[in-house]
C-alpha cells in the first residue's frame, strides 16, 4: 500500500506541475552520451540543477563523469525516465536511483539499449531495488571493476514482454567482480541489486498466472490491469504502479480524454468539457508554459500545414499554440534543427544569409569554433565580425543560443542587442538554453534580453568577462523556474571593478550587460529610448519631452518649446501648450489647410494674426483663384455672379 500511496502521491504532483505551468517534479533529460560539455564542477552542477525535487524525466537520465563523493541525494526522487539510463565514467561507490520504477526506451542508447553502465570504477552496487520494468531496449553492463549484483537479477521478468517475445540478446552483463557476497537470505530465489533486504527484487511477470501480464503476487486474484506496467498492487486501472500508455490523474488509460465527442442524438461532433492534452505520457487540462496547444497534444513544434500563434492575456501570460494555416503557410526564418537547417550544427559562412532580416528564428543557433575556420575542402570560409551584423534584428530564438567561440576583435556579443526572448523548446546537449564559454569578450551586451526558459544558463570560463555578477537572472527565467545557473571562470569581478568596468550610475540596482547608461537593466530614474538619463528634457533642451511612466518621451514637432515650462502633456499634436507655427481648433499644425478634401467638401483656411486657422469667407470646389490669404476669390462674369462652384460655405 506504501508504494500505491507513493505513484498516487507522484502523479497528483505531476499533474499539478503542468497545471501551473510545469513544475519541477517533470524535468527535461539530457542528450550528451559521454561529452562533458563544460568542466568537472560544472557537470555536478548541472545534474543536480536539472534533477533536485524531479521524479519524471523526459527524456534520457545520464549520469556520466562524477568523482569524489558528491552529494548524489537528489537522484532519490526519480520514478520514471523516458528514454533512456546511462551511467558512465563514474569513480563514486553508490548511485541512489532507488526509487527508480520503469525505463521506458522511448530513446535507446547506441540505438539498442535502455540501460547502460559503463566504465565505472567505483561503483559497487546499482541501488536500483525498485526498477521492474524496461519497456524497450536492452542492458549493456560493462567494464565496472568493482560492480556486483547484476549477474543475480531476473532481466526476463525486468524485460517483460519484449524479452519473451523476441529471440535476439538483449541482456550484455560482465562477469561479477570478485568477492561479491551473495544475496541476502530474505531474497530467497530471487535476485537482488545489492548487500541488504530492501535490495531483494521485486517480481512481476515470471509469477503470474497465465494470461497475467503484470501481477502483484501468483494468484489468479493477483493480476493488474491490462493498462498497468511496472506492477501494481490492485486489480483496478487506478493500482498500477506505472502506466503501460496514459495517465489522467492517477488512473491509466488508453488515451486522453479527447477534445470532441459525438452525440447519439445530434449526429454531431460537441466540444468535451472534459478534454485533455497528451504532455508525454500525462493527461493534462492546460499545456506547461513553453509548450504548444496542438489539437490534442502538448509539442515543441507545430506540425506541417501549421503555424505559431501567442496572444498575451490581459494578465500578461501567453498563450501558445499551433493554428491550421489557411492555404500555404507564411515563410519563416529556420534555425539549428528546423527546416532547411536540420541536422546542422552551428551557423557558418554557408548558412548565415538565411538570418537576414529576421525577427524570429523558429530553431536554435550555435556558434561552434568551426564557425570561425575555413575549410577548404568545402569551399567553406571563416565566420568574419562584419558578417554576424545580420542578427541585429532578430527578437526571439524558439530554441537555444549557444556561443562557444566569437571574434576575438569583439568585446561583447552586441550584435544580439535586440534579442528580447530565448524560449529554449529545444536545448543544446538537452541541458543548455543559454551558453556563453571561452570567451574573450569583456561584457555580454544583451541590453534587450527579458526572458529566458526551459533550461540551464551557462556563462563559463571567459576571462574578461566582467559585468555578469551584476545581473538578476532570476527575474529573467520564467517564474515557476529556480534560478538555473552556472556562472563561473569568469573575471573576479574585483579586478573589474579595480579596471572600472563597473555599471554606470544611472543603472537601477548597479544590474547591468555592459558600461555605459544604454547597458543598464533598468534604470534609476528615467529612460529615453534604451539609454538611461537622469531627467527627461521636460523645461528646457532642444528636443522638448514629457514624463509617461519613468520613460522620456518626445513632445510633437509641432509643439513650441516653452522656456523653464512644459511644452506638452502627451506625444499627440493637440497635447501642445502652445503651437510652433499654427493652432487649427486644438491641433497644431505646420500649415493652415488650404483647399483639403474633407468628408463632402474642401476645407479652406487662412491665419489671423494671432496664429490661428480661420475659415475662409468663400468656399471652392475646382479651379479656385485665391486671394493673398489664400482664399478663394469670389468672381463676377458680366451680370452674372460666378463662385467657381461656389458652395456658399459660411463658418
Amino acid at each position: 500500500m506504501e508504494a500505491v500511496r507513493s505513484f498516487r502521491l507522484v502523479w497528483l504532483l505531476l499533474v499539478g506541475a503542468a497545471a501551473r505551468a510545469a513544475g519541477r517534479e517533470v524535468c527535461l533529460g539530457t542528450d550528451m552520451k559521454l561529452a562533458l560539455p563544460s568542466s568537472l564542477e560544472n557537470h555536478y552542477e548541472m545534474l543536480r540543477l536539472l534533477y533536485t525535487g524531479c521524479q519524471v524525466i523526459h527524456g534520457n537520465l545520464e549520469i556520466t563523469h562524477l568523482q569524489g563523493t558528491p552529494d548524489l541525494s537528489f537522484l532519490q526522487g526519480i520514478v520514471e525516465v523516458q528514454g533512456y539510463v546511462l551511467i558512465a565514467h563514474v569513480s563514486v561507490a553508490e548511485i541512489p536511483l532507488t526509487n527508480l520504477r520503469i525505463i521506458r526506451g522511448g530513446r535507446l542508447y547506441n540505438s539498442s539499449y535502455a540501460l547502460a553502465v559503463l566504465e565505472n570504477t567505483g561503483i559497487k552496487e546499482l541501488q536500483l531495488r525498485s526498477l521492474t520494468e524496461i519497456l524497450l531496449g536492452g542492458v549493456y553492463i560493462l567494464g565496472n571493476p568493482q560492480l556486483c549484483y547484476p549477474q543475480q537479477i531476473n532481466w526476463i521478468d525486468v524485460l517483460g514482454k519484449q524479452q519473451r517475445n523476441k529471440e535476439m540478446k538483449l541482456t550484455h552483463l560482465q562477469p561479477a567482480a570478485p568477492y561479491c557476497q551473495p544475496c541476502p537470505a530474505a531474497c530467497g530465489s530471487r535476485g537482488c541489486w545489492g548487500r541488504t533486504a530492501d535490495d531483494c527484487q521485486t517480481l512481476t511477470h515470471v509469477q503470474c498466472m497465465s494470461g497475467c501480464q503484470y501481477c502483484k503476487g501468483p494468484q489468479a486474484s493477483d493480476c493488474c490491469h491490462d493498462q498497468c506496467a511496472a506492477g501494481c498492487s490492485g486489480p483496478k486501472n487506478s493500482d498500477c504502479l506505472a502506466c503501460h500508455n496514459f495517465n489522467d490523474s492517477g488512473t491509466c488509460k488508453e488515451s486522453c480524454p479527447l477534445v470532441m465527442l459525438y452525440d447519439i442524438k445530434t449526429h454531431q461532433l460537441i466540444p468535451n468539457p472534459n478534454k485533455k492534452f497528451i504532455f508525454g505520457i500525462i493527461c493534462v487540462k492546460q499545456c506547461p508554459y513553453n509548450f504548444l496547444t496542438t489539437y490534442s497534444a502538448c509539442t515543441r513544434v507545430c506540425p506541417k500545414g501549421n503555424q505559431e500563434v501567442i496572444t498575451i492575456h490581459p494578465d500578461g501570460k501567453e498563450m501558445q499554440k499551433c493554428e491550421q494555416c489557411e492555404g500555404e503557410c507564411p515563410e519563416v526564418c529556420y534555425g539549428l534543427g528546423m527546416g532547411n537547417l536540420q541536422g546542422v550544427s552551428a551557423v557558418n559562412s554557408s548558412n548565415i544569409g538565411f538570418f537576414q532580416g529576421c525577427k524570429k528564428i523558429y530553431g536554435s543557433l550555435a556558434f561552434l569554433p568551426q564557425s570561425f575556420k575555413a575549410d577548404p575542402l568545402t569551399n567553406l570560409t571563416s565566420l568574419q565580425a562584419a558578417d554576424l551584423e545580420v542578427f541585429r534584428t532578430l527578437e526571439e530564438i524558439t530554441g537555444y543560443l549557444y556561443i562557444d567561440a566569437w571574434p576575438e576583435n569583439s568585446g561583447d556579443l552586441g550584435v544580439f542587442e535586440n534579442l528580447k526572448v530565448i524560449r529554449g523548446r529545444m536545448l543544446y546537449k538537452g541541458v543548455y538554453l543559454l551558453g556563453i564559454q571561452s570567451l574573450q569578450i569583456e561584457s555580454l551586451g544583451l541590453r534587450s534580453l527579458r526572458s529566458v526558459s526551459g533550461g540551464l544558463v551557462l556563462v563559463h570560463n571567459n576571462s574578461r568577462l566582467c559585468y555578469t555578477s551584476s545581473l538578476p537572472w532570476s527575474s529573467l527565467l520564467y517564474l515557476s523556474q529556480e534560478p538555473n545557473l552556472i556562472s563561473n571562470n569568469n573575471r573576479d569581478p574585483q579586478a573589474c571593478e579595480a579596471d572600472g568596468h563597473v555599471c554606470d550610475p544611472l543603472c537601477k540596482n548597479g544590474s547591468c550587460w555592459g558600461p555605459g547608461p544604454s547597458q543598464c537593466v533598468s534604470c534609476v530614474s528615467y529612460q529615453r529610448g534604451k539609454e538611461c538619463v537622469k531627467e527627461c528634457n521636460i523645461r528646457n533642451g532642444l528636443v522638448r519631452e514629457f514624463s509617461d511612466d519613468l520613460s522620456c518621451v518626445p513632445c510633437h514637432p509641432e509643439c513650441r518649446p516653452v522656456n523653464g515650462s512644459e511644452s506638452c502633456s502627451g506625444p499627440g499634436p493637440d497635447q501642445c501648450v502652445e503651437c510652433l507655427h499654427f493652432q487649427d481648433g486644438d491641433v497644431c499644425v505646420e500649415r493652415c489647410p488650404s483647399g483639403v478634401k474633407e468628408d463632402q467638401h474642401t476645407v479652406w483656411k487662412y491665419s489671423n494674426e494671432s496664429g490661428h486657422c480661420i475659415p475662409c469667407p468663400n468656399n471652392c470646389s475646382v479651379s479656385c483663384p485665391l486671394d493673398e490669404r489664400g482664399c478663394p476669390i469670389h468672381q463676377k462674369a458680366g451680370h452674372i455672379e460666378q463662385y467657381c462652384l461656389i458652395d456658399a460655405w459660411r463658418p
